[in-house]
């Protein structure tokens, strides 16, 4: 696939203690909720499975990824770009980040869940060499069907 260059520069870094209130309220605003600011603390203080990167443009926060990797796999746990920063490249900065991450910790398969109904994320996905696994009945709070989708990255044995 070819990699596409983000129509501004974006710098992706990983996220700190720092970002925790910009996660929080942007879940908040576009989820309804959040993981809240202790998990997300104890996600990037504690949690040595966790990875999570946060992009800017100009120093400003404009999206994150957060991964865990399970060896031999690994699991999207949240991705989130500010609305009025789609479509420029973002999303995929942060999927490059996190398939790099992988492919150097010799992840086999990266999976992710998805509302059956956000085409927009689903089509995202699809692009990216995702592919519709199964779909999880009442997956979500709120009693939301989820597609659960997967990525062969690779892996090598170590």
């Amino acid at each position: 696939m070819k990699k596409v260059k983000p129509m501004f520069d974006v710098t992706i870094r990983k996220m700190d203690v720092s970002d925790i209130r910009f996660v929080d309220s942007v879940e908040r605003q576009v989820f309804g909720k959040s993981l809240s600011e202790q998990t997300l603390s104890n996600e990037l203080l504690y949690n040595k499975l966790a990875h999570y990167y946060m992009a800017l443009i100009d120093h400003q926060r404009v999206g994150y990824i957060g991964v865990w990797i399970t060896e031999p796999n690994a699991e999207i746990t949240n991705i989130l770009v500010l609305e009025e920063h789609r479509q420029k490249g973002i999303g995929t900065a942060l999927l490059d980040t996190v398939f790099e991450l992988c492919k150097a910790m010799s992840v086999n398969d990266l999976s992710l869940e998805v509302r059956v109904f956000n085409e927009g994320a689903i089509g995202f996905y699809q692009k990216h060499g995702f592919k519709i696994i199964t779909r999880r009945k009442k997956y979500y709070d709120n009693g939301d069907d989820a597609f659960l989708m997967v990525k062969h990255i690779g892996g090598d044995v170590k």
